[in-house]
């Protein structure tokens, strides 16, 4: 075990660091019923990377995340300009689009960069084996300055997530919320992408979530459930791959969805109920 910590510390800090919160994010993502957002505002992400790495940029550097973040940004304003009071469309099928177009345009990109077989590897897995002590700093600062915007915004993100019409009876701004709401979740997804990379930016935004609101109704135990199961997925995900030498990110996933399934099993051989 010795080993194990020596060269897996940072990651799993890094990555315990995202679960507090991509798991608090998710809970407004889950209730809004926009479950792919956070994949396709990664992906947005990527393509920025994409740009970056076109234009001469270096990976991690100040100028791709600037390029990247402004790309997400763009990314936020068509997705919260989706999101309408009668939602003939169902706001998921614009997010559906969003993702599968930018998908493409960074494979068109990557094309034309030496090794861009390598480099869409690296941004659906990321390198989390990998993180630096600057980046667990950097990230952990910036994500507990959002992470108090959120708290003190709480009120208004939390109604308009969950009752986004008693919001407009309220006299609330929904659309400027919504920008709000989305222009941080791009800002997380955009630190993330380049570290975790898009499929476990995805993971640590929902099935955390998810197995929180299946076992709890209040938000509370949801939370503290959220981030206890983040931790355990972490641990033994980056046990599995320092011993079976497999990528970090990718094993983090898996044994995320082991425990969601697991679960799922448990609660319906006993019938368990949300407490």
């Amino acid at each position: 075990m010795n080993g194990f910590w020596e060269m897996m510390v940072l990651p799993v800090i890094m990555a315990v660091v995202l679960v507090a919160m991509h798991s608090h994010l998710g809970f407004h993502v889950v209730k809004r019923g926009v479950i792919f957002v956070d994949i396709a505002l990664a992906q947005v992400a990527a393509f920025g990377v994409a740009i970056s790495l076109l234009l001469g940029g270096e990976p991690g550097s100040g100028s791709t995340y600037a390029i990247a973040l402004g790309s997400t940004f763009v990314g936020s304003l068509l997705i919260s300009g989706t999101r309408t009071r009668g939602q003939q469309v169902p706001q998921e099928a614009y997010i559906g689009v969003i993702y599968v177009v930018f998908s493409a345009a960074m494979i068109l990109v990557l094309t034309q960069v030496p090794h861009g077989g390598e480099l869409i590897n690296h941004l659906l897995v990321g390198a989390l084996l990998w993180v630096s002590v600057a980046t667990v700093v950097k990230t952990t600062l910036l994500y507990a300055v959002l992470g108090i915007l959120l708290w003190l915004w709480r009120g208004p993100l939390q109604m308009i997530s969950t009752d986004p019409n008693k919001a407009r009876k309220n006299g609330m701004n929904v659309k400027l919320w919504d920008i709000v709401f989305y222009m941080i979740l791009g800002t997380v997804v955009t630190s993330s992408v380049q570290i975790a990379g898009v499929l476990l930016v995805f993971t640590l935004l929902v099935v955390p979530t998810v197995m929180g609101m299946r076992l709890f109704s209040g938000l509370g135990k949801q939370m503290f459930y959220t981030l206890g199961v983040g931790i355990i997925a972490v641990f033994f995900g980056s046990l599995a791959s320092y011993v079976l030498d497999l990528p970090t990110g990718a094993a983090i996933v898996c044994a995320f969805g082991f425990l969601l399934g697991t679960q799922i099993l448990i609660q319906a051989l006993i019938g368990r109920k949300s407490l």
